[in-house]
């Protein structure tokens, strides 16, 4: 039976799950000091095949390092915490700036807004000078029509 999980190997040695790489190397010298066929004879050929195994799949297969962390379970509970914080700060702040910029073009939009309504207000303005221009050259030629008119009589 091939080992294939870090627990079942850590067993087979006799060690915990926390177990340090120091460990290992200690309880795999033991065990196969105790287990060596050379020692024992061939009747533990088996178990010495297993903890070379074990050991093999240890030594090929680190365990996940805890670099700060240790063994320490409040204090990867505290890692977790602040983790979780972090990315909740992290979350919180590309919403912010999500807002920020939705905020940004509402506010470019209205002024854009703002913009053609002063545009078109501008040219209504330009609209009525030019009629009120167009009626005062109105008047003044009837003005002079009138005039002239008013002579012939």
């Amino acid at each position: 039976m091939a080992i294939a999980t870090r627990t079942e190997a850590l067993k087979t040695l006799g060690l915990m799950s926390n177990a340090s790489s120091e460990e290992i190397k200690n309880a795999y010298k033991q065990l196969s000091k105790r287990y060596h066929p050379d020692v024992v004879g061939d009747v533990s050929t088996e178990m010495f095949a297993r903890i070379n195994e074990a050991y093999d799949f240890l030594m090929n297969n680190p365990a996940p390092s805890r670099k700060v962390l240790g063994n320490d379970e409040s204090a990867m509970v505290r890692y977790a915490s602040r983790r979780t914080n972090r990315d909740m700060a992290k979350k919180y702040e590309f919403k912010e700036k999500q807002r920020k910029r939705e905020k940004e073009a509402e506010l470019k939009k209205a002024s854009l807004e703002a913009r053609q309504r002063k545009e078109e207000e501008r040219k209504r303005q330009i609209e009525l000078e030019k009629e009120k221009e167009r009626q005062v050259r109105a008047m003044e030629m009837a003005i002079i029509i009138s005039k002239m008119l008013g002579e012939k009589k």
